[in-house]
């Protein structure tokens, strides 16, 4: 034995006793007795377990033991052990209890009513705390050493002078202090009291402390959503979805349902959390959001959130008009990065308890994920409806745009180019309208949006999108579907597709009669976003890898509602019958088989109509032929063009540019970013230049000059 008895812990800063009342002193007293009892008393061989510390002595009522065992250890050994079972005696005849009126008392009992706990179950959790927080008792606990969950439960038997089965039953797995998320027993291997109990993160400290209502004793786990800063009308883009999850809500909230939890996935920044907010608004409910950040402004990680969840819903679950939101739930359920008893690991390997509480939770759940895909499939199973929320469609940009802009100088027409981007979100909108705000006053107002913009594009840049997108490219000529010369009325064919939200087509004929312009026109009067895919980006140096690309493109064309407009088509749709290699044939079969399963709107557009396979044609439900311009739609454009320049178009140019018999509105586009360099001097400088044009054509050898034969 060494010469002296007792010694204070070093490596460790104890808890501060004062956060203690004194009223505690004497049943803290009582169970550190009894503890050390336990151990074997004031001498027994603690190999590889802590001494007692003069904190454990002075909490037991022994302090004028400590430091004894110096000349007759002996004689000291005796009459220290002789006190020790001297005041235990006493203190055991005392029979202290619990006090009632202090604040982890009375914040017990707030939280016992609100979770629904009994009075066995209050007082080992009484016990718990105080043992987080009192450095005596602390010591006198992990004297003990590693304990299995048998000797866990005889020794809070022993301490609390409970009866075996009562602790048994509030220690089980299934009872409120563990389906709570209160507590949590580690029933797989043996360790010291502290690493085999744990307590909420956060929920100890917050039980020391007066508060106004018990309220404030969930905030590390659950806290009230603020308000939605959107409505559901700005969710267009998945309005069939929430007209089937707004009466759902509805009828589960009337009749009190359980097990019903609703996914919503998504990219970051899609809006998927205001999305819930709308909605709980909507449905007049109150929506409290599972914690994600301490009281010290730290993370809350992996189980503790999960343990925060379940005592919202044991808490919410006993009456009310609630919801529950868990975002960024793939905290929880990402890959096992972490050791099996970190804070972080996650619970995706206890499946039939996370089913279970799927299934049996009182409150309706919104689940909240950018990464869908980390879910297992029997977890996806059990929710009741699965939300994907994308970037909003163009128009909703456009308004996003226009509300968070609003108080800024930035010209509609750049709102109008910047909202064509794909990849643009409602927070890359928010944050750099935010950024751009705050520093107005130092930028001219010339330069407020193109520093939006440039904001804009570093961050979609980031995250991975092109800077600019190609479905917003530059028109330098104002589009009139009028000037389009085609085969058939295309009115028809617009309003044929906004009822049928489906159809094949084929768009064909010559180089800039305005193919690809026409579909994102049809795009944009449908409210659609526009996929445009061309054979760079789906062709392939991979075996398979072109299959592949093809299958993505109308994947991703599905996922967004959008309408895929395939340019180039010749490159994929070629005459299977010449073909030289069988990857050639494979890719005709699969862009086939693709068109077939797709039930949206696809256009393909060819300068080369003559070389589509004729299994490819006949899969089209329409044909359409892009033609050179017609005499009058020529005059349109040309008058357009001269007045955008500051020249006066006189008639006598009219026969002139009748000769010009395969002008195309790219023609006209190209001579008005010519005029961006190089300005003509008049209109028939204008003139000669579209004249130009014609003259480099392949078919300006091969046709006749004039629209005479053409013109309908």
């Amino acid at each position: 034995m060494s010469a002296r008895i007792f010694k204070s812990p070093r490596g460790r800063r104890a808890p501060h006793i004062g956060a203690i009342p004194k009223a505690y002193t004497p049943i803290i007293r009582l169970w550190v007795l009894r503890l050390i009892h336990l151990g074997g008393g004031l001498f027994a061989d603690r190999r590889n377990r802590p001494d007692l510390t003069r904190d454990a002595l002075e909490a037991a009522g022994l302090g004028n033991l400590e430091g004894r065992g110096r000349g007759a250890e002996k004689e000291q050994m005796d009459a220290a052990e002789l006190a020790f079972q001297t005041t235990l005696g006493i203190v055991e005849r005392e029979k202290p209890s619990l006090p009632r009126r202090t604040a982890l008392a009375q914040n017990l009992d707030w939280l016992g009513e609100a979770a629904g706990l009994n009075s066995d179950e209050r007082t080992i959790l009484h016990f718990i705390i105080l043992a987080f927080h009192h450095p005596g008792l602390e010591n006198a606990l992990e004297q003990i050493g590693c304990m299995s969950l048998g000797s866990l439960q005889a020794l809070l038997v022993r301490v609390l002078d409970m009866k075996p089965s009562v602790v048994a039953k509030v220690l089980d797995p299934g009872a409120p202090l563990s389906k709570t998320g209160l507590t949590w027993v580690d029933t797989a291997a043996n360790f010291p009291f502290r690493g085999k109990v744990e307590v909420l993160s956060g929920l100890g400290d917050r039980m020391m402390v007066r508060h106004r209502d018990v309220w404030a004793l969930f905030k590390t786990a659950f806290v009230q959503a603020p308000k939605p800063k959107l409505n559901l009308d700005q969710y267009p883009h998945v309005a069939k979805d929430l007209g089937v999850l707004e009466p759902y809500l509805n009828e589960v909230l009337r009749t009190n349902r359980k097990g019903v939890n609703i996914l919503v996935h998504g990219a970051p920044g899609t809006g998927k959390s205001e999305l819930v907010r709308a909605m709980a608004a909507k449905l007049t409910g109150d929506l409290y959001e599972v914690a994600s950040e301490n009281l010290r402004g730290g993370p809350v990680e992996g189980n503790d959130r999960f343990r925060g969840y379940r005592l919202a819903q044991a808490v919410l679950g006993r009456k009310g008009r609630y919801l529950v939101f868990f975002d960024e739930i793939e905290d929880i359920f990402r890959p096992n990065e972490d050791g099996p008893r970190s804070s972080r690991n996650n619970i995706s390997g206890m499946k039939a308890w996370v089913n279970k509480t799927l299934e049996e939770n009182p409150v309706p759940a919104f689940w909240v994920t950018n990464h869908v895909s980390i879910l297992d499939d029997a977890f996806i199973r059990r929710f009741d409806l699965v939300i994907a929320l994308d970037n909003p469609p163009r128009s909703v940009r456009k308004r996003m745009l226009d509300k968070e802009l609003a108080d800024l100088p930035v010209d509609d027409a750049l709102k109008s180019k910047i909202s064509q981007h794909e990849g643009l979100s409602p927070a890359v909108i928010s944050r750099a309208a935010q950024v751009v705000r705050s520093i107005h006053a130092s930028l001219g107002q010339v330069e407020i949006g193109p520093a939006f913009s440039r904001v804009i594009g570093n961050t979609l840049e980031a995250l991975g999108y092109a800077r600019h997108s190609r479905q917003a490219v530059e028109v330098v000529t104002a589009y009139r579907p009028e000037v389009v010369n085609t085969d058939i009325d295309l009115s028809p064919l617009l309003e044929g597709l906004r009822k049928n939200s489906g159809g094949r087509i084929c768009f064909f004929g010559p180089p800039g009669t305005g193919k690809t312009a026409y579909g994102r026109h049809l795009a944009e009067q449908l409210d659609r976003p526009l996929l445009l895919k061309r054979a760079s980006d789906i062709l392939s140096m991979w075996v398979g890898g072109t299959e592949r690309n093809i299958a993505g493109m109308f994947e991703e064309a599905r996922t967004e509602g959008a309408v895929l407009l395939l340019d180039e088509a010749d490159g994929f749709l070629q005459e299977r019958s010449g073909a030289q290699r069988n990857f050639e044939v494979t890719q005709v079969g699969e862009l086939l088989t693709q068109m077939e399963a797709f039930e949206g709107i696809f256009i393909a557009s060819t300068n080369l109509m003559d070389r589509l396979d004729a299994a490819a044609l006949r899969r089209f439900d329409l044909k359409v032929r892009f033609d050179y311009l017609r005499a009058e739609q020529a005059w349109v454009m040309f008058q357009d063009a001269a007045i955008g320049m500051g020249f006066e178009p006189t008639p006598a140019l009219k026969g002139r540019l009748s000769q010009l018999g395969i002008l195309t509105p790219g023609d006209f586009a190209t001579v008005v970013r010519q005029a961006r360099m190089n300005l003509p001097k008049d209109a028939p400088e204008l003139l000669s230049r579209l004249e130009a044009e014609c003259e480099v054509k392949p078919d300006h050898r091969r046709k006749p000059i004039g629209f005479s034969e053409r013109a309908s």
